[in-house]
């Protein structure tokens, strides 16, 4: 259509209200026009097709007395407003009748009549509220997840309303994954996941928050009501689960318990609660569970001590350092090698053990930060000796299984190495008996391309662990350091003695060498020589030592190890 502007620039052969009627009755969308009182001045083909109703039937007539149910979906009470305040509106609502979601806009055009345009939008709507059940519901199992546990203890915790949190975590569950895959876990969870629903009573929730990790808000709160009822959870997983027809899979189960108000205020106090005290009962073993208390407290403020500590990466400030122990041949005494061990003397906490700091490093994702400055503070050293000496003993240094599965662990270790001069040949890497790197990949790659550069691998506390055997079958192994356990059971428990023969004997056959830990007595030290093992390590000669100590008292010696 030619439009013209005059010359105040206002636009002439405007449309008129039949030519807008035209253009609305070939809109895509449903259109209908009201008058002041609501009755239909005009409705275009799609808004009869929506509405189920001829048109020319409905010109005329009362849009309420019409379609009633348009009045409770909030229909005329919007029209009045529009009709008072003279501001178009949109509003989603839900006509029934056609089981249908509209979204509505809606204008004033003069004389209080209402022009309408709607369309549907129930496709979207649907898809809304899925992507709305995604968000609150475990797809694996169905029940709630951790969102929606979340918002139901928010809403307890407004309510001022008392009631437990029990997380509960199924024991050996990645052993039935690795073992049997995770379709064979998949469907275990959901067998689970249905008998622990069916314990439930009024009032109760149990979510899904993690392959293996469930929790439960109950307002039960009597620590014997508590009991009966965890014992209960403890029987469902007892009972087994038939994976295929010949394998069936069972499991005990580790239980924490945190209760509002007593123990925390808010959702992360008693997550975090309830977490501490599930991981306190996993050291037990077996079905347990343990209501947290105030003694645990007492051990979540340290450890939150000292994730604070190492987050903040001030680990020479903060009384970080390293201690070696000399490794020599038992026979002639000269030294072979040192081990590097972590110490901290904490500015607040005093004195920590590796076995409490290590762990919160692992978990608190600290683990590589720390070792680097581990590997800074002992390679110095190293560098320094053979710089003033002219030789350095065997650095060896243990390595977590965190460390191990990183992908950046063999070019950190040869960065470092380059860094302060150590030839690899000089340098060692033990690995504790952890179960989880048997099957890794990755771990077996990295300590390939380390022994290739000369860097010697060897398994500490061997015999103790998940199985020494499977290292030797599936890793590069140069050293076998057998766990003091069996050391100190020399003249004593003739097992041990056996035992420690059988571990000469294998690492003779597998060309391995030898070094036995925690020798304390003459005693110990005669019958390892006796049966071929040469390399000791332990009090009898020295503790572990300052590197300062250390120097003083045994480097000036002449060194051919």
């Amino acid at each position: 259509m030619k439009r013209h502007r005059n010359a105040g620039g206002d636009l002439s052969g405007s449309l008129d209200e039949q030519d807008a009627i035209r253009i609305m009755s070939g809109l895509a969308s449903a259109f209908y026009v009201l008058d002041k009182q609501s009755d239909f001045i005009y409705i275009n083909e799609k808004a009869s097709r929506l509405l189920g109703r001829e048109g020319e039937q409905l010109v005329g007539k009362n849009a309420w007395a019409e379609f009633p149910y348009a009045v409770n979906a909030g229909l005329k009470e919007m029209y009045d407003r529009i009709r008072k305040t003279g501001i178009a509106e949109t509003e989603e609502i839900y006509y029934r009748p056609a089981g249908l979601w509209l979204q509505v806009d809606a204008q004033e055009i003069g004389d209080g009549r209402i022009a309408v345009l709607f369309h549907d939008i129930s496709r979207y709507k649907e898809a809304e509220a899925r992507l709305e059940m995604l968000a609150f519901k475990d797809d694996l199992t169905g029940l709630p997840n951790r969102r929606s546990a979340i918002e139901k203890m928010e809403e307890y915790i407004k309510e001022a309303n008392p009631f437990s949190v029990v997380l509960f975590d199924i024991d050996s569950f990645r052993q039935l994954n690795d073992l049997h895959g995770h379709e064979s876990g998949d469907h275990y969870i959901r067998q689970i996941a249905k008998r622990l629903k069916s314990l439930l009573q009024v009032g109760d929730v149990v979510t899904r928050i993690g392959g293996d990790e469930f929790i439960f808000l109950t307002h039960r709160t009597d620590p014997h009501d508590l009991n009966q009822w965890i014992k209960e959870m403890f029987k469902q997983t007892a009972i087994s689960v038939r994976l295929s027809d010949n394998v069936s899979f069972s499991a005990s189960a580790s239980v924490g318990v945190s209760r509002y108000p007593e123990d925390g205020k808010t959702t992360a106090e008693l997550l975090s609660m309830a977490d501490t005290a599930m991981h306190e009962s996993k050291k037990k073993r077996g079905s347990c569970f343990l209501l947290f208390h105030d003694e645990m407290k007492t051990r979540l403020d340290r450890k939150r001590v000292i994730e604070d500590e190492l987050f903040s990466g001030e680990f020479k400030n903060k009384g970080f350092s390293c201690v070696v122990q000399p490794q020599l041949d038992g026979k002639s005494g000269r030294l072979i090698g040192i081990e590097t061990l972590s110490r901290w003397n904490h500015p607040e906490l005093g004195i920590l053990s590796p076995y409490e700091f290590i762990p919160i490093a692992e978990e608190s994702g600290k683990i590589r930060e720390l070792t680097i400055h581990l590997l800074n503070l002992v390679l110095a050293e190293g560098k320094r000796w053979a710089e003033k000496y002219g030789s350095l003993p065997r650095i060896a240094v243990n390595v977590t299984s965190h460390l191990l599965d990183d992908k950046r662990f063999y070019g950190t270790v040869m960065r470092m190495l380059r860094k302060w001069n150590i030839p690899p040949e000089r340098f060692e890497i033990e690995i504790t008996e952890w179960k989880e790197i048997l099957s890794s990949d990755l771990v077996l790659s990295n300590l390939r391309k380390c022994r290739s550069q000369g860097i010697t691998v060897a398994i500490d506390d061997f015999g103790t662990g998940f199985s020494g055997l499977s290292y030797l079958t599936n890793f590069p192994v140069d050293k076998i350091k057998i766990d003091q356990f069996f050391v100190s059971g020399i003249g004593m428990i003739g097992k041990s003695e056996a035992i420690l023969k059988s571990i000469v004997s294998l690492a003779k056959g597998l060309d391995c060498s030898l070094i036995a830990e925690g020798v304390e007595t003459e005693e110990q030290l005669r019958f390892l020589m006796e049966i071929g093992c040469r390399g000791v390590q332990g009090y009898y000669f020295d503790a572990p030592l300052a590197p300062a100590e250390f120097e003083k008292k045994y480097m000036p010696a002449s060194l051919s190890c």
